[in-house]
């Protein structure tokens, strides 16, 4: 029992320090609305409202912030009659038909009928956000790291046939290894290295199939039709959501953290809100079906906060690896395939060279 207070404590301190101690407590506590909303769903069209309405981006260390290109603040306030002008056609972005808690719709069963507890229309107390909030973020994350990942080995754009795959592996070589494309028709090219990428792209298609949120198709044809008309270079706020996910390759990783500091802000700023409100007015958890309190509330967000945070920081490592290891791993394949090359070449000119050599040093015998 000791020991469990003990790990009690020790959580609930290091949630508070996370949160006294970062930009978001600071923004909670002045910006966000702090009466009382009355029901959860008011709470949230609170926070969507001053995010999407009020709020403007802003950086911090070198990093963009902005509520309308995240995706997680765009499907939390989807129903709620705010703008999220960003995504246009959410279609194009997200899959509503392999994922229906876009809108946390859990159903439960009511004897012979189903009780969507979370739906916008008769929504009040009933949703357990702090279940379902974690888990659209958790998502949302997971989609970010395959789709980053199948860009990481050079697919960045919805093809399915070999002369895309080849332009695809061409753009990935050129920009490694100063112009050098391996598909292409002039030397230096390296038939054998190209074969090796096509069959890395063909089976990195199918991490694609693992995205639930986010639609991979969609994102992919969005990403072919800007790459043709919008710089990341001289980057504009309404271009962040792209650039971070495919378009940038000058600062591929980079770019990919913040797309990820930007869903991790906004969704920490909301639980932070959120957990603010139900310790302030714990009656707004009265009516809860499954019946919450703010400590069964606090518990499940601390450990999970806890998980998506390590889960986070391990992936971003090792898609740090991936980006700088990959290159030089096709690297290696192509001087490989130099040496093969040259070992071949001299095969067929050393036994010449060395008979002639030979037979001049004996130019005088018989």
């Amino acid at each position: 029992m000791r020991k469990q207070w003990t790990r009690a404590l020790l959580t609930t301190m290091l949630i508070c320090l996370l949160f006294s101690r970062s930009s978001i407590f600071a923004f909670v506590s002045t910006d966000l609305p702090q009466d009382n909303p009355g029901t959860i769903s008011k709470l949230i069209n609170a926070y969507c409202s001053t995010l999407l309405v009020f709020s403007q981006p802003f950086i911090a260390n070198g990093f963009v912030y902005n509520a309308q290109q995240s995706a997680f603040v765009h499907l939390l306030c989807r129903n709620m009659g705010q703008p999220t002008s960003y995504f246009g056609k959410e279609t194009s972005y997200f899959s509503r038909l392999t994922f229906k808690q876009l809108w946390f719709q859990d159903i439960a069963s009511d004897g012979s009928f189903s009780t969507d507890l979370c739906s916008p229309g008769s929504m009040g107390n009933d949703c357990d956000l702090a279940t379902n909030v974690p888990n659209l973020f958790n998502g949302i994350m997971n989609d970010y790291v395959n789709m980053k990942q199948a860009d990481l080995y050079a697919l960045s754009s919805d093809s399915k046939d070999d002369p895309d795959w080849i332009h695809q592996i061409n753009v990935f070589s050129s920009n490694y290894f100063d112009g050098v494309e391996i598909c292409g028709t002039r030397d230096p090219r390296y038939p054998q290295t190209c074969k090796i990428m096509q069959w890395y792209i063909k089976n990195v298609r199918n991490i694609l199939s693992n995205v639930r949120i986010l639609s991979a198709t969609g994102i992919l044809a969005v990403s072919t039709l800007k790459d043709k008309s919008i710089s990341c270079a001289a980057l504009e706020w309404k271009d962040v959501f792209y650039c971070w996910l495919y378009g940038d390759k000058a600062a591929s990783m980079v770019s990919f953290v913040n797309l990820a500091y930007n869903e991790l802000f906004y969704y920490r700023l909301f639980m932070a809100y959120y957990l603010t409100m139900l310790q302030q007015y714990p009656e707004l958890l009265k009516w809860n079906a499954w019946n919450l309190n703010y400590s069964s509330v606090f518990k499940t967000f601390s450990s999970q906060y806890a998980w998506s945070k390590d889960a986070l920081s391990l992936s971003l490592r090792m898609m740090r690896d991936t980006y700088v290891a990959f290159p030089f791993h096709i690297g290696f394949l192509m001087y490989q395939e130099d040496l093969h090359g040259f070992g071949r070449d001299l095969a067929h000119i050393a036994p010449p060279v060395y008979t002639l050599y030979d037979k001049l040093r004996n130019v005088q015998k018989p």
